[in-house]
This record gives C-alpha cells, sequence and structure tokens, in this order.
C-alpha cells in the first residue's frame, strides 16, 4: 500500500504506525508549521496558546461526531436543494410545452 502510494521510507510509516498506536487518530492529523505571531503583550500571547490549545483539544471524539452530525444536515440539506430544483425546472419544462401546445393551436384555428 505505501509502495502504491510513493512512500518509500518504511522508518516513516513505522513511525506513522506507533504514533497512532500511542495518541489515536488525532495523531495522524496535519499540525501547523512555522512560527507563531508575535503580539505585542505577553499576556495576549499566552492567551491566543491558551486558545489553540483549546482548539486542538476539540479534534477528541464529541467535536468529531457535532462535525459528522453537522455534515449529515449539510448533505440532507444538498439532497432538498437538488431535488427542489429539479421539480423546478420540470415545471418551467411543462410550462413551456403548455404554452408551445396553446401558440400552435391558435395558429390551427386561424
Amino acid at each position: 500500500m505505501a509502495l502504491s502510494q510513493g512512500i518509500k521510507n518504511p522508518l516513516l510509516i513505522t513511525k506513522w504506525v506507533n504514533d497512532f498506536r500511542i495518541a489515536g487518530p488525532d495523531a495522524l492529523r496535519p499540525k501547523k508549521k512555522g512560527r507563531k505571531k508575535s503580539l505585542d503583550s505577553k499576556k495576549v500571547n499566552a492567551d491566543v496558546t491558551l486558545a489553540e490549545d483549546i482548539t486542538l483539544a476539540d479534534t477528541g471524539a464529541e467535536h468529531v461526531k457535532q462535525l459528522e452530525d453537522e455534515l449529515l444536515k449539510l448533505r440532507i440539506e444538498n439532497a432538498h436543494l437538488k431535488e427542489l430544483r429539479r421539480l423546478r425546472l420540470e415545471e418551467e419544462a411543462l410550462l413551456k410545452k403548455q404554452r408551445e401546445s396553446s401558440t400552435a393551436s391558435e395558429e390551427n384555428s386561424n
């Protein structure tokens, strides 16, 4: 599987497996890279760090469940909107056909 994906480093795969065993799926999620932005105040910087820690903690099972629920709702809404669009287009086609047939019948009666 790894070779088919172009991953040729067995040590990297071993590291991923060990990380997964220790910390679960969260260990394999991408992490922010680079320097943190510096702010004027150390207190503000500490508050930002605390907020980032809370955000990272939200990757737990409860947060995943909320995201899955939201995804389901969005999929249902999307299907509903697609069906409404299909019905509207169908109705417009029917009205157009009726107009064409009434125009044709008026021409035939003249």
